[in-house]
C-alpha cells in the first residue's frame, strides 16, 4: 500500500472546495478512507489549514473538517531534524522543503503537491493528485 504524503494545498483543495483541484484531492482521500492507500500529513498542516479555513468557512465546521480528515490520515512526527534539513536544502522555499524532509523522513512514497516546480531537488516522485490518481 502506498503512503503518499499530501502538502498542504491538497487539504485546502478538498476542504475548501477550491476548483479545479477539488476533484482530485477529494479523491485522493477517499483512496485512504478506502484503505487503499495511507495518506501522510504534516502537524504543520493541520496548524495552517485551521488558521486559513476558518476565516473561510468558520472554526466549528473547519475543526469537523479536520477531524474527520485526522480519521483517515496518519500525522508524520517532525522536529529539529526536519529543520535542520531544511535549512540547509536547496529548496527556495522554507516550508516546501520542511514538507519535503519530513515525507522523507517518514518514509513516505511519494509527494503530493499542487507545485511540482519547486520540488526540483527532490529524489522521490513529486506528482499532483491529478497525476498520481491516474497511475491507478
Amino acid at each position: 500500500m502506498d503512503r503518499v504524503f499530501a502538502d498542504t494545498h491538497i487539504v485546502l483543495d478538498w476542504l475548501g472546495r477550491r476548483e479545479p483541484f477539488y476533484g482530485y484531492a477529494r479523491n485522493l482521500f477517499l483512496k485512504a478512507e478506502r484503505k487503499e492507500i495511507v495518506v501522510l500529513l504534516s502537524t504543520m498542516t493541520f496548524v495552517t489549514v485551521e488558521y486559513l479555513l476558518s476565516r473561510e468557512i468558520g472554526a466549528e465546521e473547519t475543526r469537523k473538517a479536520l477531524s474527520g480528515i485526522r480519521s483517515i490520515a496518519g500525522v508524520c512526527h517532525s522536529g529539529a531534524a526536519e529543520i535542520d534539513l531544511a535549512l540547509l536544502s536547496h529548496f527556495r522555499d522554507f516550508e516546501d522543503a520542511f514538507q519535503y524532509f519530513t515525507a522523507k523522513n517518514n518514509q513516505a512514497a511519494v509527494f503530493i503537491t499542487r507545485n511540482i516546480k519547486d520540488f526540483k531537488h527532490a529524489d522521490m516522485p513529486v506528482l499532483t493528485a491529478e497525476e498520481y490518481l491516474k497511475l491507478g
